[in-house]
C-alpha cells in the first residue's frame, strides 16, 4: 500500500516540477555528512504536501537521503524522515500533534543507541521569494509571508509563484550533540522544538524580514515611551501650550518619520525596478555578499553604503530582497517625501528624517526613540554616512548624527549584536551628474518634485554597469571593548551620553566611510578617466593608452589597495571599445595612429568618476608625482616628504594605511616602478625616466592623478602666507582659497569644478589645525610658524612649473620677478 502511495506521490510530483521552478544557486552546505549512512531527518518550517514534494524532488536531484527512504528506527518504521515545526491550519482539527511526538521517538532510539547519530537538516522553502523575475502582481501578493496558509491559498500560492521559489538546505543539526547536557526527555525534545523555531526565524527573519506589527501600534508605543511623554511635557511647558497639542505634534512627527512596510508594495516594486534595471542598466554586479548573509542570522545589520545618486535607495534594497535578503529600514531625506513618491518608498521601506533638527527636543526625542524602537525589534537598518549625495565623486566627510543614534541605542538595549556592513555603489554613469556639474559651478540645488522625477524615469537608458561591493564588516561591540572595556558593566539610559561617546563616534564615523572606500570597484570607465584626464589635452596615442590602462591595472594586481575591491574583467582593448560604445571616449583616426580623446563636455563628467577612485592609486601616484619633476630624490627625502604630505592626503581621501604602513610600502614600489623602467636609481638617488620617452609619460600620467590635490594643498598654504600670521580666520582663508583656485584652474585648462570644492579646502585646514601645523588664537585669528614658508619653498620639485608660477602670481607671493619675493625674504 505505501508503495502505491510512493509511486501516486511521485507521480504528481512530476507534474508539480512541469510548472515550479527553483533558484539554481551552488549549495552552501557541505553534502557529504548526509551521505554518510547516518539517518537523516528533514525539517520544515510548515506542513505542506507541496514543500514536501519539492524537498523529495531536490534531495532526489542532488543525490541525499529522499522522503521516499523511510525511517526504520524503532517506533518510527516506515515514517518519512520529515518533521513540520508548525501543523497546516484546520477547521476539523483544531489541535494536531505537530513536532513533539518524532523528535521524543528520535530522542528515545538516541538514549537506548549511545553511539549513533542523527541529522536535523533544517529546510528553507519560500513561494514567491526566489532570484527570478516576477511578472504579476498578483504573484507578489501571494508570496510567502509570516501567515501559516490553508490548502486553497497554498495552491494558489504554487500556481502563482511556482517559477520563483526560494530553497535551501541549511546546515545539518546533530540531534545528540544539541540535547548531550539534558538526560531527561521531554526537556530535551522541549529544547529541540525550541532551537528548530528559532532558527526558522532566524532564517525567514533574513530572507524575508521580521514578523511587522502595525504601524500605529508602533507609533502609539513609541507616544508612551518615557523620554517621548517627558519631551512631550517640556515643550508643553516651554511653549506655553496644552499638554494635548503637544502630544497631538508629537504623533504628527511620528506619523511623518515611521516607515510603513508593506510586503505587498515590495512584491509590487519587485516588479517595477526588475522593468526599471534592465531598461537602463547592463546588470548589477555584487560581491561580497556571502558574509553579510550569514551575519545576517544573528546580527542587527546597518549597511552603510556611500551616496552617489538616488538610485542608491532603490538598488541595494532591490540587490539585497533579489539575493534573499531583508529589506532593510532607510533613513531618507524629508526632501523624498512628496506626494505618490513618499508614500510608495515608505511602503518600501524608508523612514523620513529632517536634514537639520534646529534644536527641536519634541523632534529628536521622537527621531531618537523611533530609531532605537527599529533596531529594538531585529529590522536591519540602512543610512547614508556622508548625509547627502557626493557631488565631486569622492567620498564626502561622514555625518555621525544617525551613527550615534545608533551607538545609544546599542547602549541601551545590547541584547542583539550590531554589524556595520559598508557598502560601495559604483556606476558608469550616474544620471544627476550633469546637475552636480552645475552645482559645482555655482548653480542652485534644485528642489526634487514628482514631474522632474518622471522626466528623468523616461530619458534613462544606456548608463552601463553597476557594482555593488560589501566591504569588511565593523562590529559594535568588538570596537566598544576595544576602546571602553568598562562599557558593558555601566547602565545606559535614553538621555545618557557618556565623555566618550563623541570622539568615539567620530572614529567610528571615520573607519566606517575608510572601509567603504577600500571596497571600490575599477571598472572600464573610471580607469578611462584615470589615464585621459592625466594628459594636458585630454588626447593620447592609442598605444600609450593601453600600456597606461594595463600600469594601472598591473599596479593593483602587485599590490591590492585592499582585499575587499574589484577589478574589472578582459584587456584594455575590451575597455577602450567599452568606453566608446558608452559614448565616453572617442576615436580620432590618424595615419600614423589612432589617437582617442574626450569632448569638452565629457571630460568633466569624467573627472566624477575618476574621483571614484582616486584614492586607489593615491600612493604610488604621489611617489610618481614626487619624483616627475625629473630633479632627483634620496630615499631618505623622500620618506620624509612622504610622511609630510601623507597624513593630509589620507584624511581628505580617508585612506586605508597609516603613515607608518605608507612609508613601510615605499620601497616596494619605488623598486616596482623601476622594474617597470619608469624610475631608476643613480648615486643613491631616485630620479624618473628620460624625458621624451613612454616611460616618462606614463610616470608624469600616473604622478597626474594627485598632482590637483597636491597643486590644491600649495595654493591654501600661499594664500594663508600672503594674509600672514594672526590676520585672518578659517573662514577667510577658505573663502580667499576657494576664490584663487576658480582663476588657477581657468590658467592652468583644470576642467574640474572640485578643484575649488570649498569643502576640500575646509578639511585640510581642519586637518592642518588637528596636526598642529597652525593653530587659532583667542581671536579666531590663524598662526602659523616658518614651517608653511619652507613647505612652499620646497614645492618646485613636486609641482610643474607653469602650475607653481600661477599659483605664486594669483596668490601675490611673487609680484615681481625680478626683487627677492616676500616668501624668500620671510623664510
Amino acid at each position: 500500500m505505501r508503495s502505491l502511495l510512493d509511486r501516486i506521490s511521485r507521480f504528481f510530483q512530476r507534474i508539480l516540477f512541469w510548472w515550479v521552478k527553483l533558484d539554481n544557486k551552488p549549495p552552501k552546505i557541505d553534502f557529504e555528512p548526509l551521505r554518510a549512512g547516518r539517518p537523516v531527518v528533514y525539517v520544515l518550517e510548515q506542513q505542506s504536501t507541496a514543500d514536501a514534494m519539492v524537498l523529495d524532488h531536490q534531495c532526489r536531484k542532488l543525490g541525499l537521503p529522499h522522503l521516499g527512504q523511510r525511517l526504520q528506527l524503532p517506533g518510527l518504521e516506515g515514517k518519512r524522515p520529515l518533521i513540520s515545526i508548525h501543523p497546516r491550519p484546520s477547521v476539523l482539527r483544531r489541535r494536531r500533534s505537530g513536532v513533539t511526538p518524532m523528535i521524543n521517538a528520535l530522542l528515545s532510539y538516541l538514549d537506548e543507541h549511545p553511539e549513533e547519530d542523527i541529522l536535523l537538516v533544517p529546510v528553507a522553502l519560500y513561494w514567491g521569494r526566489g532570484a527570478h523575475k516576477s511578472d504579476s502582481l498578483l504573484q507578489a501578493i501571494l508570496s510567502s509571508n509570516w501567515s501559516l496558509v490553508g490548502r486553497f491559498k497554498k495552491l494558489l500560492t504554487v500556481l502563482f509563484n511556482g517559477r520563483n521559489t526560494y530553497f535551501e538546505l541549511n546546515e545539518p543539526i546533530s540531534l545528540r550533540r544539541l540535547v548531550t547536557d539534558e538526560p531527561d526527555v521531554a526537556v530535551a525534545s522541549r529544547k529541540v522544538a525550541r532551537v528548530l523555531r528559532v532558527h526558522f526565524r532566524r532564517v525567514r527573519s533574513a530572507v524575508i524580514g521580521p514578523d511587522l506589527s502595525h504601524r500605529r501600534v508602533l507609533i502609539q508605543q513609541l507616544l508612551n515611551s518615557p523620554p517621548v511623554r517627558k519631551a512631550i511635557d517640556q515643550h508643553a511647558r516651554s511653549k506655553g501650550v496644552s499638554r494635548e497639542k503637544a502630544e497631538r505634534l508629537a504623533a504628527r512627527h511620528a506619523t511623518n518619520i515611521a516607515a510603513d512596510v508593506s510586503y505587498n508594495v515590495i512584491r509590487v516594486m519587485d516588479v517595477l525596478l526588475t522593468w526599471l534595471w534592465n531598461r537602463i542598466y547592463n546588470g548589477v554586479l555584487i560581491r561580497g555578499l556571502d558574509r553579510v548573509r550569514k551575519l545576517a542570522e544573528d546580527h542587527e545589520i546597518v549597511y552603510v553604503p556611500c551616496h552617489r545618486s538616488h538610485m542608491d535607495y532603490l538598488l541595494l534594497s532591490y540587490s539585497l530582497y533579489k539575493q534573499g535578503l531583508n529589506v532593510p529600514h532607510i533613513a531618507a531625506g524629508d526632501n523624498l517625501n512628496m506626494p505618490v513618491v513618499g508614500g510608495i518608498l515608505r511602503r518600501g521601506g524608508a523612514f523620513f528624517l529632517r536634514r537639520r533638527f534646529g534644536g527641536d527636543k519634541l523632534y529628536t526625542a521622537v527621531f531618537n526613540e523611533y530609531i532605537h524602537s527599529v533596531f529594538s525589534r531585529g529590522y536591519p537598518v540602512e543610512y547614508f554616512i556622508e548625509g547627502g549625495r557626493s557631488r565631486t565623486g569622492r567620498m564626502r566627510s561622514p555625518a555621525t548624527g544617525t551613527v550615534a543614534m545608533t551607538v545609544r541605542s546599542h547602549l541601551r538595549d545590547h541584547s542583539r549584536p550590531i554589524v556595520f556592513i559598508p557598502v560601495y555603489i559604483g556606476y558608469e554613469k550616474v544620471f544627476e551628474s550633469r546637475s552636480y556639474l552645475s552645482e559645482l559651478q555655482g548653480k542652485e540645488k534644485k528642489k526634487e518634485n514628482l514631474f522632474d522625477l518622471v522626466k528623468s524615469v523616461r530619458r534613462l537608458k544606456n548608463y552601463g554597469q553597476v557594482y555593488l561591493n560589501f566591504g569588511e564588516p565593523l562590529r559594535l561591540i568588538k570596537r566598544l571593548n576595544e576602546e571602553h572595556p568598562d562599557w558593558v558593566q555601566q547602565s545606559y539610559g535614553p538621555e545618557d551620553r557618556p565623555s566618550w561617546i563623541v570622539p568615539f563616534v567620530d572614529g567610528l564615523a571615520r573607519d566606517i566611510v575608510t572601509r567603504i572606500n577600500a571596497a571600490a570597484a575599477l571598472n572600464p570607465i573610471n580607469m578611462i578617466a584615470l589615464t585621459l584626464l592625466a594628459t594636458s589635452r585630454q588626447a593620447i596615442d592609442g598605444a600609450l593608452l593601453n600600456r597606461q590602462l594595463k600600469l594601472l591595472i598591473d599596479l593593483q594586481q602587485h599590490q591590492p589597495y585592499s582585499p575587499y575591491m574589484t577589478l574589472p574583467e578582459g584587456t584594455p582593448d575590451d575597455w577602450i571599445s567599452y568606453a566608446m560604445s558608452m559614448g565616453m571616449l572617442h576615436q580620432i583616426p590618424q595615419k600614423l595612429g589612432d589617437l582617442y580623446g574626450l569632448d569638452s563636455q565629457n571630460a568633466v563628467l569624467l573627472s566624477y568618476y575618476r574621483n571614484n577612485v582616486q584614492h586607489l592609486y593615491a600612493l604610488p601616484s604621489l611617489v610618481a608625482a614626487l619624483l616627475g619633476q625629473g630633479q632627483g630624490i634620496d630615499e631618505v627625502t623622500l620618506r620624509e616628504r612622504i610622511r609630510l604630505i601623507y597624513p593630509y592626503i589620507k584624511s581628505e581621501l580617508f585612506l586605508s594605511p597609516t603613515v607608518d604602513e605608507a612609508e613601510s610600502q615605499l620601497t616596494d614600489w619605488l623598486l616596482y616602478l623601476a622594474e617597470q623602467g619608469l624610475v631608476e636609481q643613480h648615486e643613491g638617488r631616485w630620479h624618473a625616466a628620460l624625458k621624451g620617452t613612454a616611460r616618462r609619460l606614463q610616470l608624469e600620467m600616473l604622478g597626474a592623478i594627485m598632482l590637483p590635490t597636491l597643486e590644491r594643498y600649495l595654493l591654501t598654504l600661499a594664500v594663508l602666507a600672503r594674509l600672514g600670521s594672526a590676520r585672518a580666520s578659517t573662514t577667510e582663508l577658505e573663502n580667499q582659497s576657494q576664490q584663487m583656485a576658480q582663476r588657477v584652474s581657468v590658467l592652468n585648462g583644470l576642467n574640474a569644478p572640485e578643484f575649488f570644492d570649498k569643502a576640500l579646502f575646509k578639511n585640510f585646514i581642519q586637518t592642518l589645525k588637528n596636526r598642529g601645523a597652525i593653530e587659532v588664537n583667542s581671536d579666531q585669528c590663524i598662526e602659523f610658524d616658518d614651517r608653511i614658508i619652507r613647505v612652499i619653498m620646497a614645492a618646485d620639485s613636486v609641482v610643474p612649473a607653469p602650475v607653481l608660477y600661477n599659483i605664486m602670481q594669483v596668490t601675490g607671493l611673487r609680484e615681481n620677478d625680478g626683487d627677492q619675493s616676500e616668501m624668500e625674504r620671510s623664510a
